[in-house]
């Protein structure tokens, strides 16, 4: 039913499809707010009531616990296995391809393209037991890494932690790859950057200029494995802000770097407009391993060296993929930036 311009969602929907979207809006919920969140609860807490006691030992443990954001600790591993992201795996619905066998008495670096607004498909396959990870690589463990920031927002960090995330720093990294077996670092390589360029269309990646996951790789011995994510920037339209307009305003003072370009998804009860995503498929397709020696001190040479062949075996996939899991004829192309 449309209203204004507003198509609204019927009033007869599946149950199951209800949970599906609140889960997704649930999601985008904990990524954008849960930090804000966290810090009002924490400071009501501290400043209007009897427990402000508990509020300084709670922000005491966090001070000291701030070392949970690199060395991958297990706790609260419930959280990744709750059946609720389930429902968050199925409103898209996001899926996952093994195009190789990846055995467990090594490391990988999963070198994960494009970032989009928000990484649904790499945040369902990766940082929850919802899809099909653990089944088609046993033994191995995904750690998804992100903003370091989200390790220091009251209560939402406890759920950053049960999900297995970590913090996107070379010492992160280090401490899970060096050494070790069976682990798994989910880097989205783009980081920010890219998610102002992930709109529908062509498949813009920051990459050129990005090697410093490189140089961790060949200092850890870690394979480099490129994984792509087909229909990730499809999940949010582009919206325009009008010149002038109060939102123009609003992008101009955040120092939006996508000019007037604006994220567009839907509401909970309507389909035009909102925050949360759009239903559409996203199929992460992980590719062949790329073998790296160990070299402690890598020379620059050896860097440009894997840094070129990875970008070989990241269109590779693209290419092979693309008229399998793209149902646009624009999405087709992949621009490096």
């Amino acid at each position: 039913m449309k209203l204004k311009d507003v198509e609204f969602a019927p009033l007869c929907v599946p149950f199951k499809r209800r949970l599906e979207t609140l889960a997704a809006a649930g999601w985008i919920y904990l990524v954008v707010f849960g930090g804000l969140t966290g810090w009002a609860v924490f400071l009501y807490i501290l400043m209007a009531t009897r427990f402000w006691w508990a509020a300084l030992i709670y922000g005491l443990w966090i001070y000291l616990d701030r070392s949970v954001a690199w060395n991958s600790p297990e706790r609260f591993r419930f959280i990744r296995r709750l059946g609720w992201w389930t429902h968050f795996k199925n409103y898209f619905p996001v899926s996952l391809v093994k195009t190789h066998d990846l055995p467990a008495d090594k490391s990988y670096l999963f070198a994960t393209y494009p970032h989009g607004v928000l990484c649904a498909g790499s945040f369902s396959n990766f940082a929850t037991d919802a899809g099909q990870f653990s089944e088609l690589f046993p033994g191995l463990t995904s750690y998804l890494i992100t903003l370091n920031l989200h390790f220091c927002m009251p209560f939402s960090r406890e759920i950053g932690i049960g999900l297995c995330l970590q913090e996107s720093s070379e010492k992160s990294l280090m401490n899970l790859l060096d050494n070790k077996k069976g682990n798994v670092a989910v880097l989205m390589v783009g980081g920010v950057s890219e998610a102002f360029k992930s709109f529908p269309g062509p498949y813009h990646l920051i990459l050129k200029n990005r090697k410093g996951f490189i140089r961790v790789a060949l200092q850890t011995g870690a394979s480099l494995v490129p994984v792509f994510s087909f229909g990730e920037t499809n999940v949010y339209g582009m919206g325009q802000a009008e010149p002038n307009s109060f939102w123009d305003k609003v992008l101009k003072l955040i120092k939006w770097k996508s000019g007037n370009k604006v994220p567009v998804g839907r509401g909970f009860f309507q389909y035009s407009f909102g925050i949360v995503p759009r239903r559409h498929p996203i199929v992460t397709v992980v590719g062949k391993p790329i073998d790296v020696p160990k070299i402690v001190k890598p020379e620059k040479e050896d860097i440009e060296k894997y840094h070129q062949i990875f970008i070989d075996e990241l269109t590779k996939l693209f290419e092979e993929h693309k008229t399998k899991y793209s149902k646009h004829p624009d999405e087709m192309e992949l621009v490096l930036d």
